[in-house]
């Protein structure tokens, strides 16, 4: 069972709201409990109430006994956040990260209605037509003639090569955290490479910011960070960097011989570890790293199913030409039909 983005933002708001109110943990679970979730909500709080009552901490509580319904960034962000005392704000950044993520998974399907409807409508219609001119043949058999085995046939295959692309890439979603070339191959894809790419920094920022609130080491902070980052670029800049900083080397340097974190960035940080001010710098980033992934998610949002709509005219219009182009043949030569 897993919980979808929906109803953890909605678990994430819940929780913050009540740890920002210094509500004891037990007693924020049972409220919520009281309210009868269902399915994977249910099965998380039912998690968390059982590692409270064997005196676990939230972030142990929750990757003892909801591992499998979590991300590697909630349980790195909860286990700061709580080690730095700032549980509540965790939550709440999580509410925001997953509502988002919702929100542009919504709008990406609505804007996707139309064109599939056109689509189809490409596949039903020249089957149709083409039906029709056949049997009004001279020497057709309406008996010979299979209208709606072909709209199916076609239909068919669609929705296979659909579900097998929307397998494909949830594989590659998932093996692209630990994967740099899969990773990267992900990243070349335009709009959503960009998305990824922002997304994977705002998360690795956001961790190692609040892994610096609670005094954690700097390697302990980027090991973190890059589990929670959910790139495998990221994670392997990270562990290289984290190795370089073991050595005595500073931060920044770290980051930039890893060679897998942005220039800006880098310098960025440079300039704040001399000054002092590094968890007001990664905080920053996270929020620009935030702002930037979710204007790439708006613009991929409007602009895929676009892309789609001119595809599914292209198919259309090849549909057509073809068409007319069996019509206007038998026309020219009606002893080929008889």
């Amino acid at each position: 069972m897993s919980m979808n983005v929906s109803d953890k933002a909605r678990m994430y708001r819940e929780l913050g709201k009540l740890f920002s109110a210094s509500f004891p943990m037990d007693k924020s679970i049972a409220m919520l409990l009281d309210q009868s979730p269902r399915g994977a909500r249910r099965e998380f709080l039912e998690g968390l109430d059982r590692g409270l009552a064997h005196r676990l901490g939230f972030a142990d509580a929750m990757t003892t006994y909801n591992h499998a319904l979590t991300s590697d960034l909630e349980r790195s962000l909860v286990t700061s956040g709580e080690r730095s005392g700032r549980l509540a704000e965790a939550c709440e950044h999580l509410a925001h990260y997953f509502t988002t993520w919702h929100k542009g998974i919504r709008d990406a399907r609505s804007a996707m209605v139309y064109p599939l409807i056109l689509l189809h409508a490409g596949v039903v219609l020249p089957e149709v037509s083409r039906f029709m001119l056949m049997s009004n043949m001279p020497g057709a058999d309406a008996k010979d003639m299979h209208l709606w085995p072909a709209i199916l046939w076609r239909l068919g295959l669609f929705w296979l090569a659909l579900l097998i692309l929307w397998q494909l890439w949830r594989w590659m979603s998932r093996a692209s955290a630990h994967s740099e070339a899969i990773d990267r191959i992900l990243n070349m894809a335009p709009l959503i490479g960009s998305v990824r790419r922002h997304w994977a920094l705002a998360r690795f920022c956001q961790v190692f910011h609040s892994a610096l609130l609670a005094s954690m080491r700097i390697t302990e902070c980027l090991r973190m960070a890059g589990d929670a980052s959910q790139s495998g670029i990221v994670r392997n800049g990270a562990e290289i960097a984290a190795k370089e900083v073991g050595t005595g080397e500073s931060l920044a340097a770290s980051l930039v011989k890893s060679k897998r974190f942005p220039r800006p960035f880098t310098n960025a940080v440079q300039t704040s570890e001399a000054s002092g001010v590094l968890d007001i710098e990664f905080m920053r980033w996270a929020q620009a790293e935030t702002d930037m992934a979710e204007e790439a998610q708006r613009s991929a949002a409007e602009w895929y199913p676009k892309a789609l709509y001119f595809l599914v005219l292209g198919y259309i219009a090849v549909r057509i030409v073809g068409f007319a182009s069996d019509y206007f043949g038998t026309m020219l030569n009606p002893d080929k039909f008889m």
